[in-house]
Formats: C-alpha cells, sequence, structure tokens
C-alpha cells in the first residue's frame, strides 16, 4: 500500500489509469480467483460449510447499519458515516493478510490433522471471497441511499443512463442505439472492429433484460431493490463468477475436470484451470497497490481543496471503535459460543477463524464511489475522502483482532478435543 501512494506521489502514474487498473483487478482479476478458489474448495461434502458464512455476511453487515445509525442519531454525526462504517474491506485486506499468516506459519495452531497450509489458506480465501460478493452486492444496493439525504430515487434511470462511453461507442456501432443509425467513418475510427466487446455488451444487455422483465411483475419499491445491483460492474461479474465457480466445484464430473489432478480425470487442469489461477493469484498485490495510488490521490485533494473542510474527527474515531475494537469484541465472542457450544458453524477452525475476521476492519475504499452514485455535495466527499484515508493508516490495530481471532479459534479447537 505504501508503494502505490509513493508512486503517485513521484507521479510515476496519473489518475486517470489508477482508475482503468481498478476496473482490471474487479473485471479479471477478483473473478478468476472466485472461480477457481470456490470451485476447488467446494465439493458436495462440504458445501453445508458456506451457509454460515452466506448468514454472517448479511448478519453482521446489517447489524452494522442498525448500530452506526443509532450512533450518528445519538452523536448527531454526519449522514455519511452510516455507509462509510457499514462496508468494510472484506478483499483485498484480508487476503493479504492470508499471504502474510502462510508466509510466517501463523494458522498452524488451528490447522485440523492432516490438513495441510496451502488447503487451508485457500478454503479461508474461498471464505472470503463469498463474503466479499455478498457485502458488495449488499453495499451497491443499500450504499447510496445510506449517503443520500432526503433525495428522490433514481436508481432505475441510473441503471439506463448511467452507461459508459465504451457502451454507447459498442451500440453505435452496431446501430443499436435508439434506432439510430451507424455514425460515420473519421480519422478517428478504429481500423479493427471491436466485436467482442459488442457481443459482450450485447450478452449483459440480454442478461438484464430478462432480469427487468421478471423483477416487472413486482412492484415498484421492489423492483428497484432487485436491480439495483446490477447495475454496477461489480455485481454483474462478481456474481456471475461466484455462481460460475460454485457450479464447477458442485457437479463432481466438472470438479473433477477442472481441478484435479491431470492423472485423476483432471482434463482442464493442467493448461486452463492453472492459467485462471495464475491470473486470479495477482488480485491481492495489485489491488493492494491500487489502493495506496487512490490513497496518494486523496492526500493530493485534501492538499489542492481549500474548501475541505475540517477532518471530521468525531466520525473517524466513531467508525474506528466499531470497525477495530466493537466488532472484534462481538464477533469473537459470538462465533466462539456458537462453536463452542452448538454445530451451527460446522466443525472447521479456519471458518471460525475467517468468520471472526470479516466484520473487523478498515472501510471499503468503494464508499468513495458510493459518494459519486449518491451525488453528495464535494465538501461532503472531501470529509469521506479523509476518513477513508486517515482509517486505512490506522488499520494495523486490525493485529489485534487477528491475533484474538486466532486465540479463540484455537481454544475452541481444543475444548472440542480436535486433533491439532
Amino acid at each position: 500500500m505504501c508503494c502505490g501512494v509513493v508512486v503517485r506521489w513521484l507521479r510515476l502514474i496519473q489518475e486517470e489509469p489508477i482508475d482503468e487498473m481498478s476496473g482490471l483487478a474487479v473485471k479479471v482479476f477478483l473473478p478468476a480467483l472466485l472461480v477457481v478458489n470456490l470451485g476447488s474448495n467446494l465439493h458436495l461434502e462440504n458445501a453445508m460449510n458456506y451457509v454460515p458464512v452466506l448468514v454472517w455476511s448479511l448478519v453482521y453487515t446489517f447489524c452494522s447499519i442498525g448500530l452506526v445509525h443509532g450512533l450518528v442519531r445519538i452523536l448527531k454525526l454526519p449522514h455519511w458515516v452510516t455507509a462509510t462504517c457499514a462496508f468494510n474491506n472484506t478483499t483485498s485486506l484480508p487476503l493479504l493478510l492470508l499471504q502474510s499468516l502462510e508466509s510466517v506459519g501463523s494458522l498452524k495452531p488451528i490447522l485440523p490433522e492432516g490438513d495441510t497450509m496451502t488447503s487451508a489458506i485457500e478454503r479461508a480465501q474461498s471464505y472470503f471471497l463469498v463474503c466479499a460478493v455478498v457485502s458488495k452486492t449488499a453495499g451497491y444496493i443499500i450504499g447510496p441511499k445510506l449517503l443520500q439525504e432526503n433525495k428522490g430515487n433514481g436508481n432505475e434511470q441510473d441503471t439506463e443512463g448511467g452507461q459508459s462511453s465504451q457502451e454507447r461507442q459498442w451500440r453505435q456501432g452496431d446501430g443499436e442505439d435508439d434506432g439510430q443509425p451507424t455514425e460515420e467513418s473519421d480519422e478517428q475510427t478504429s481500423l479493427l472492429r471491436q466485436t467482442a466487446p459488442r457481443r459482450f455488451y450485447k450478452a449483459t444487455k440480454r442478461v438484464r433484460g430478462w432480469g427487468r422483465r421478471i423483477s416487472s411483475y413486482f412492484p415498484d419499491r421492489v423492483k428497484q431493490e432487485l436491480m439495483a445491483p446490477f447495475g454496477s460492474p461489480f455485481a454483474d461479474v462478481a456474481v456471475a463468477s461466484a455462481l460460475l465457480g460454485a457450479f464447477l466445484g458442485l457437479v463432481p464430473s466438472l470438479h473433477r475436470a477442472f481441478f484435479n489432478p491431470a492423472d485423476n480425470g483432471g482434463i482442464f487442469n493442467a493448461w486452463l484451470t492453472a492459467s485462471v489461477k495464475n491470473i486470479g493469484k495477482l488480485f491481492t498485490t495489485f489491488q493492494i497497490f491500487i489502493v495506496g495510488c487512490t490513497l496518494g490521490v486523496s492526500f493530493e485533494r485534501m492538499k489542492a481543496s481549500r474548501s475541505s473542510g475540517k477532518i471530521p474527527i468525531r466520525a473517524i474515531i466513531t467508525i474506528f471503535i466499531v470497525r477495530m475494537v466493537a466488532w472484534p469484541i462481538l464477533s469473537i465472542s459470538l462465533i466462539y459460543g456458537l462453536a463452542k457450544k452448538t454445530t451451527l458453524v460446522r466443525d472447521d477452525p479456519i471458518l471460525w477463524f475467517t468468520m471472526m475476521l470479516m466484520p473487523q476492519g478498515p472501510p471499503a475504499l468503494v464508499n468513495s464511489g458510493f459518494a459519486e452514485l449518491a451525488g453528495v455535495s464535494e465538501q461532503e466527499k472531501m470529509a469521506v475522502a479523509k476518513t477513508l484515508t486517515i482509517l486505512y493508516a490506522l488499520s494495523p490495530a486490525i493485529c489485534l483482532g487477528l491475533t484474538g481471532s486466532l486465540k479463540a479459534s484455537e481454544a475452541v479447537a481444543g475444548h472440542r478435543g480436535m486433533g491439532l
């Protein structure tokens, strides 16, 4: 992350490429990681292990919203604090932490007998990725609304009118833009037909059309809620990748063909799965670097903006306490109790550890994107940027919750007599 800040400070990368690189990570590297990690670790035998992850991801997200909403009213904090505190970083930071834990062997005390460090890390990554899909999809439904104050809901219009210039270009290239003819060629017209992007756009448009037809049978309010996540590039790609990975993992013949060794029926493993896996491995480091570059841009805007106002100290303290103090205590205590006295969270210590860690950590940088979608004022956008920047500088405090999660998981495993 520091490397990204320094690179931006030295002007080795401009602001526009940062946005493009972030899109590349979300649309290419993360889907590859989702398909391979989820597909390889998901079997019919362990499919129930992912049910607690799905439930817990929704529970802690909505509990965060309720908790912070109450604090905002009591402490009279800015309304954007609710969204900023509700959605934490569930992708790049946890995955980077897992890589660090693997390098120093910190997970050895909670490895079940016969398990390996590599398989445990991959399993933990799959749990975090499922949590990320749920959290981000919920974020795109709720996040912008939490940042708005008494504004009309324009989700349906934004879904239609918020297309990128590239999408419009593909539509115009096929003469599909509201029945208008194709634009005349000029000296800036590409000599190569953009057949693949156009086909991809057509397929995406067709899927969205089906979704609108299905949602048209619901009331307007419900229809807007159903279609909200599919107006974002993350939800389109991430949900589809998660479903594809689950499908490949749960169908025995496909799981064998894609993820078994080549000498055990894995006819696609050596060349196709391995290639996709290598692409997915780029996500964690690449995304953390992009986070650093984005924070570097935020530093520059803070210096350049004369009307940025004061640093929102009370908001920062509130978010820090909720994410770095309150949620570690609550999640560790709750999962510890469930794992010790029930079987609701299964019998995998790695699952307990990841569930304890999921609600912890700084807010997701996507909150700045929610501010753009919500159309808040420039001063509020700058306040969100300042808050995110300072909280990421304080993110090493997550090591306390990390240590507590590890020790609690080890204690439960010892209590249940699991061979570690």
